[in-house]
């Protein structure tokens, strides 16, 4: 894993220079990695008990969740052009319960980077070949299902985790996540 000053969407990637399926997904990845990246930082592990009502689940279960997500669609593109790839079950079984913050804070922008990265080898011609599969009973779902589905879940998971920290008191740092540039007052 990276070093956290080493972790990518500190700032926004550059835009891509072309319009393709793979660039737009791409980019989805990228402000949904850079929005995660700075509703987490400088939460600590005493954060991730933090639970708005009895029946909810905690920011730490949240983030977790978050996390199953992103490796879900990283495992599920490593999988492209086979029949099945790993289901949303079999990737929630794998993951560690959250207890420290900053090793599930560096798993989860490690996990969206390598789904960046992912697309832009397969490129489009290689987007119709990759499924993913939500329960071992279900059928592969287009890679369409990716956008409805794990990465729309995911950005609503970092929306709710930036007003929890505001609920609390401990509102997250007012990066621009328009221009994907760090707040003012960040030190690289």
């Amino acid at each position: 894993m990276r070093d956290m000053a080493q972790l990518p969407y500190t700032t926004l990637p550059p835009a891509p220079e072309t319009v393709t399926a793979t660039a737009v997904l791409s980019r989805l990845v990228d402000g949904l990695s850079f929005r995660y990246r700075w509703a987490t930082e400088g939460l600590d592990d005493a954060d991730l008990t933090y639970r708005p009502c009895a029946e909810g689940q905690s920011l730490g279960e949240v983030l977790a969740h978050v996390h199953v997500l992103g490796s879900w669609v990283a495992a599920s593109l490593g999988a492209a052009g086979q029949p099945k790839g790993p289901t949303y079950g079999e990737v929630m079984e794998q993951q560690p319960a959250p207890s420290a913050l900053q090793p599930l804070r560096r798993s989860t922008l490690d996990a969206f980077a390598r789904v960046r990265e992912t697309l832009a080898a397969l490129g489009d011609e290689g987007l119709p070949t990759v499924t993913l599969t939500g329960s071992l009973k279900a059928e592969p779902e287009a890679f369409w299902s990716m956008i409805n589905g794990p990465l729309a879940d995911a950005l609503t998971h970092v929306g709710q985790v930036a007003v929890w920290r505001r609920a609390v008191g401990k509102p997250a740092p007012r990066a621009d996540v328009f221009r994907g540039r760090p707040p003012r007052d960040h030190v690289a």
